[in-house]
């Protein structure tokens, strides 16, 4: 179905207008039928007082002798005794209703037009006087009333389609002026690109609806903005992390082609592009983890038992630890259920423990532990006893490439940020504070809901 090639602002007007002609339709209806209704009535309330006043003058006549007797009086009425006309008034000839008056005289009952072109409204009344039986006709002059209502017909009419018309040209007129912040927000969405999402649309008036749109509109841009500028940051920082062993290969390779070497100067220069070679290798890995686990990914989830997933982790880490003359503690408090995805689970872990071997001095004492909290929520910690974080630094060590200033790190600044991608991907929080020894305690704590 095609969109309809009408504005906003054509159509608003053309169904404010289409509602209002209905409404006044409605209300002229109902006005027109009030007045001829409260009209008729008043005229059928004078109908029956001249009945009840020819019964009282033919109470008071003797009976005509005559073919019909003629009485005098305004009222417009004939009486039939049988098949002859007894009485009628001398209105009733003045205004020529005795023309035809021979005939039956229900026919008369209704509306009906003298030959003046004088409109009447009849009433057949049957009276018995006495001993006599008479079938009274009245007529009342309904002219007056029958133009009354043309009157009224005409210029409800006219006032109609007037106002009408006056409605479209007021209501285009209001629908433009409704609408036109919308306007105004339009042209400035259009000047808004890449380069200037800084930029915000006008709320004129922030209570009413396309204040509130505007409102959302621009806490959009602000998270495209935002979103805009990590992806800028993340690019310059790879780049940045990209050149270092490139450079390194490059000058390696160089000097290398430059100047004659014994096996053993090539050996050397060999192994010196192979350690550059699997530092790009790591940083790749490392960025193709974390696209992965923010492109969306979200697991469904399976039971696990979290001291069997953490178990074979630390039995892998060991070797490095024992490197370092380190200690490296499994503490848990029994069997640990939650839910979650078995590999990034383990990548999370995995980066959290080579962190803690990491910058734990040798002969430091690493804990990990598996327990559950007095909710029943599942929880996996991290501690070691190393120089810590500072707290100042403590709420950006999960962006990607921040490293802390002052640790001497050599790793590419990744591993938490894949971590905690990894922890919230199997629905917990990674958290990280302060040890009592001063260290550094990570927590993988299971969000429930």
């Amino acid at each position: 179905m095609n969109p309809p090639s009408t504005s906003i602002r054509q159509r608003l007007t053309l169904w404010y207008a289409a509602v209002l002609l209905f409404l006044l339709a409605c209300v002229s209806v109902g006005a027109y039928a009030f007045v001829r209704s409260s009209l008729e009535r008043t005229l059928i309330t004078q109908m029956n007082r001249d009945i009840d006043t020819v019964a009282t003058v033919l109470a008071a006549e003797p009976a005509s002798e005559g073919p019909e007797g003629h009485l005098p009086g305004n009222i417009i009425f004939r009486a039939m005794e049988g098949a002859h006309v007894a009485y009628h008034s001398s209105a009733w000839c003045g205004h020529q209703h005795a023309q035809g008056s021979s005939e039956d005289a229900t026919g008369l009952e209704g509306a009906w037009h003298s030959i003046r072109g004088e409109a009447y409204r009849m009433k057949v009344a049957s009276l018995s006087i006495g001993a006599h039986h008479y079938r009274v006709t009245i007529a009342e002059n309904s002219t007056a009333l029958e133009d009354t209502l043309r009157a009224l017909l005409q210029v409800l009419l006219i006032i109609l389609p007037c106002t009408v018309l006056l409605a479209i040209l007021g209501g285009y007129f209001l629908a433009g002026r409704a609408l036109s912040p919308l306007s105004a927000m339009a042209s400035k969405a259009q000047e808004i690109t890449a380069d200037s999402l800084s930029e915000r649309l006008p709320i004129p008036n922030p209570s009413d609806e396309l204040g509130r749109m505007a409102a959302v509109f621009n806490s959009t841009l602000a998270r495209l903005e935002a979103s805009f500028e990590r992806l800028r940051t993340f690019t310059a920082n790879t780049s940045h992390e990209l050149r270092t062993p490139l450079t390194v290969l490059r000058s390696v390779g160089e000097v290398a082609l430059q100047q004659p070497l014994d096996a053993e100067s090539a050996r050397d220069a060999i192994g010196s592009m192979l350690e550059e070679v699997d530092r790009l290798t790591r940083l790749v890995e490392c960025l193709l983890a974390l696209a992965r686990a923010e492109s969306g990914f979200r697991s469904t989830g399976e039971d696990l038992e979290l001291g069997a997933l953490v178990s074979p982790i630390l039995d892998m880490m060991r070797v490095l630890a024992e490197e370092k003359h380190q200690e490296l503690v499994f503490e848990q408090t029994g069997p640990v259920r939650a839910r979650g995805d078995a590999a990034t689970l383990r990548q999370a872990l995995t980066n959290l423990v080579d962190n803690a071997i990491r910058y734990t001095p040798e002969g430091g004492h690493i804990q990990v532990r598996v327990l559950a909290q007095v909710d029943g929520t599942p929880v996996a910690e991290v501690e070691d006893d190393g120089p810590g974080i500072p707290e100042a630094d403590r709420a950006r060590i999960f962006e990607r490439f921040y490293r802390v200033q002052d640790e001497g790190s050599q790793g590419t600044g990744l591993g938490l940020a894949i971590a905690r991608s990894a922890v919230e991907a199997s629905g917990g929080r990674l958290e990280c504070e302060a040890s009592a020894s001063g260290g550094c305690l990570f927590r993988i704590r299971w969000v429930k809901g």
